[in-house]
């Protein structure tokens, strides 16, 4: 399998990357703009890097000649990323820096999987990219429109931010929304490549007594406490949501039935190594509701996250009866 840098300013768009190709066994690195890519590539030296075109402090096409003018890094392979909108001007230009590949944002998994295939298998003849002045003054204007573009929109979307946000404020997992755009697109992808999925709907059991007995700034320790111990528990190509309050849920996927028999119980003794090590006055616990998605159904995330949830009540309620 081959290492690949995500590059992009959007922890979201980075994330979709990261989901979709580790569930193919890649090695998945991040950067968010230019000059943390190119330092990362030294260290890691990548065989694919997927960028976004504009960004902060430097940009695709500037990296993507960086990259070229090093030795060890001039035969890597990159792939651009842009707007729909933004594609026909790129790829005029990007076929004239030696780019190749492009996808467009967003882009569907069969097309990502696709073009990055294409990439790997065409290595770049390592030659500097052309540095003619028209081509520099192209890509300058090109950046300085769509950079104004892109100001005029982020003054709009600023109204709308908190209800577009995608991750959750507390905890740095997935918020509702961000699950849905995530798992969406998963769903789509398992179905059409046949990779067997599986939905866990979890409970922290302990967070009402939390707030009751310690307040609720404690009650806030205690829910990062358990977002952590889920980063901890699944991979990086699971998507992992808080979905409010106390509830979170996760979608992982090639889960096969000895394999989600291992994955309770390594979250049981994550669970239960915190509450060793973490000396608090409580500990945590939870109730899990788990079950295997048909592929060849037509339910919708929505659908499944009900199902899930009323597993995860009967678990509740048969902790809660006497042994």
């Amino acid at each position: 399998m081959a290492t690949i840098l995500i590059v992009d300013s959007r922890p979201a768009d980075r994330q979709m990357y990261v989901t979709l190709l580790g569930s193919f066994g890649h090695r998945l690195l991040e950067a968010n703009d230019g000059n943390e890519a190119l330092e990362l590539a030294r260290t890691e030296l990548p065989d694919l890097v997927i960028t976004d075109i504009i960004m902060p402090n430097m940009d695709g096409f500037t990296l993507a000649r960086r990259l070229r003018s090093e030795p060890l890094l001039a035969g890597v392979p990159v792939v651009f990323q842009t707007a729909h909108y933004l594609e026909a001007e790129v790829r005029r230009l990007a076929t004239t820096s030696g780019i190749k590949h492009i996808l467009g944002k967003p882009a569907e998994p069969q097309e990502i999987l696709r073009v990055i295939h294409d990439a790997l298998k065409q290595p770049v003849a390592p030659s500097k990219l052309p540095q003619t002045g028209q081509l520099q003054r192209e890509h300058l204007q090109l950046l300085a429109d769509k950079l104004y573009e892109k100001n005029v929109e982020l003054e709009k979307a600023n109204e709308r931010l908190r209800n577009l946000s995608l991750t959750d404020d507390l905890t740095g997992l997935n918020n509702r929304r961000g699950f849905m755009i995530m798992s969406n697109g998963l769903l789509k992808f398992a179905r059409r490549a046949g990779h067997p999925l599986c939905l866990l709907y979890i409970d922290m059991d302990c967070l009402k007594q939390v707030n009751d007995a310690y307040g609720h700034a404690e009650g806030d320790i205690a829910l990062t406490h358990f977002a952590h111990i889920l980063t901890e528990t699944f991979r990086d190509s699971d998507v992992i949501a808080r979905m409010g309050g106390d509830e979170f849920a996760v979608l992982t996927i090639d889960a096969t039935e000895s394999n989600i028999t291992g994955i309770q119980a390594r979250l049981q003794s994550n669970v239960d190594a915190h509450n060793l090590i973490t000396v608090r006055g409580y500990g945590l616990s939870f109730s899990l509701g788990v079950i295997r998605v048909d592929l060849n159904s037509t339910f919708t995330v929505e659908a499944l996250l009900a199902q899930a949830d009323a597993a995860m009540y009967t678990h509740k309620q048969q902790r809660k009866r006497p042994a």
